[in-house]
């Protein structure tokens, strides 16, 4: 599994260092997810100081997730995304047991 970063200008080195290590742990001990992106942007492009948006795609096998997050500062969006992600990988693997 490999975390690619888009536009991570925005967040400071620790943040990064902790978001991959959150995404790690819900991929240890699982061989589902295969590549993630994160994308920090501004919402709205016309308006620097307006809302980041935190985007996390992840192919995973046969799936794909997409968890977004939204705040006035790309930490905690990027939080919010987070937390969405992992909810995401949860029903997926849980779907995944229901149907063995």
């Amino acid at each position: 599994m490999e975390v690619h970063w888009r536009n991570p200008g925005e967040l400071e080195d620790s943040n990064r260092e902790a978001a991959e290590e959150r995404i790690a742990k819900l991929a240890e001990g699982h061989q589902d997810l295969i590549d993630i992106w994160v994308d920090v942007e501004v919402a709205n492009p016309h308006h620097r100081q307006g809302p980041r948006k935190v985007t996390i795609r992840c192919q995973a096998r046969r799936a794909e997730l997409v968890a977004h997050g939204t705040a006035s500062e790309p930490e905690p969006a990027l939080h919010d995304a987070l937390e969405v992600f992992s909810r995401e990988v949860h029903r997926l693997r849980d779907k995944r047991r229901e149907r063995r």
